[in-house]
């Protein structure tokens, strides 16, 4: 028999909110896969359907052009919080940002040459061994150019957001501004249905089914229709509730704007 570790146990706890025991017993029956895991207890009940999103911890900065037509999303980590709310990390992080908006990629920013012919990785590595002495990663870089991009930072640093529409109207700031708290808020794992991958829909229908066993077929499918368009409710952008607002769903919220593109970062 599988015999999980303390750590296995506490990092499926924090992703699901599930008891100490439900998780023990769901990496025993899973045999150590993480992944099966969340099934088992969601199958049981104690897990809902968010539980699959992964979350990271690390520092998260944004730059917009002047323009608003390009905007970057940067994670970059260091061994403390400590350093985080440091002035100088701080400031060498808001650098990264602002010579990222030149860029298209993580590796074109690294070899990007800022002041005195120093380039980003340069700069970085200096920190490392003169100024902060942590280690220090730039972890990931994501890029949205459009009509319009607009973009969210919590004021912890920890999470934030930037999305694209495809042309700009009378109060596009205010309305680009809810859409990325929206996307902060809630994690979508897609802008639309269609993109959703069918290997998680057809999770989620397995999901169902298994609490559906003793059901009548007719019921069963009313029941997943049902639960399907719940779990869309809460994992697509378009399908959400504005969560400033309940009563209004992001399709109507936008009104005849698009949403090109956007990405997320925690």
């Amino acid at each position: 028999m599988y015999k999980p570790k303390i750590s296995e146990i506490t990092k499926l706890r924090k992703s699901t909110n599930s008891g100490i025991k439900d998780c023990k017993k769901a990496m025993i029956e899973s045999n150590g896969n993480f992944e099966k895991a969340i099934d088992w207890l969601r199958k049981k009940g104690v897990a809902d359907a968010t539980s699959f999103k992964k979350t990271n911890e690390g520092f998260v900065i944004c730059k917009i052009n002047k323009k608003k037509t390009i905007g970057v999303l940067l994670k970059i980590s260091c061994e403390t919080d400590f350093v985080t709310k440091n002035s100088t990390f701080l400031k060498m992080a808001k650098i990264i940002a602002n010579n990222a908006i030149f860029c298209k990629s993580k590796d074109e920013l690294l070899l990007f040459k800022i002041k005195k012919n120093l380039s980003v990785k340069e700069m970085i590595n200096h920190h490392i061994n003169n100024i902060i002495k942590e280690q220090i990663k730039l972890i990931s870089f994501e890029r949205i150019q459009s009509e319009f991009v607009g973009y969210y930072v919590h004021h912890s640093n920890k999470i934030g957001s930037i999305v694209g529409f495809n042309k700009k109207i009378k109060g596009i700031e205010a309305i680009s501004k809810e859409i990325a708290m929206q996307i902060v808020a809630t994690n979508p794992i897609g802008l639309d249905k269609k993109d959703i991958p069918r290997d998680v829909i057809k999770r989620e229908k397995n999901i169902i089914i298994n609490n559906l066993l003793n059901k009548s077929i007719n019921l069963i499918k009313k029941i997943i229709i049902g639960k399907l368009n719940k779990f869309f409710n809460e994992n697509v952008l378009l399908d959400q509730n504005l969560i400033t607002d309940k009563k209004i769903y992001i399709k109507k919220f936008i009104k005849n704007l698009k949403i090109s593109s956007y990405k997320r970062r925690s």
